[in-house]
């Protein structure tokens, strides 16, 4: 039977993830290289990736209807977006 209870977020352990001997699974001692280890780090790293994510999905929406509008222009079949 799986346990669905939350467990603790790893900012929760100073220095590292638990059961990792050196801090996390990556084997850096005290965290990822450029990163220092203090808790709320991780969080922090997961927003900035989120907020990246954002931005770069809305230029590459943005880019999607631009070419839809030049090859409506230039009369074009629809190239559907698709890579």
């Amino acid at each position: 039977m799986t346990d669905y209870r939350q467990q603790p977020s790893p900012s929760q352990y100073p220095g590292g993830v638990p059961g990792y001997p050196g801090g996390t699974p990556g084997g850096y001692p005290g965290g990822t290289p450029g990163y220092p280890s203090y808790p709320g780090n991780l969080e922090q790293r997961l927003n900035r990736i989120e907020r990246t994510l954002e931005r770069h999905t809305e230029r590459l929406n943005r880019l999607n209807q631009r070419l839809q509008r030049v090859e409506r222009q230039l009369g074009l079949p629809y190239t559907g977006g698709s890579f």
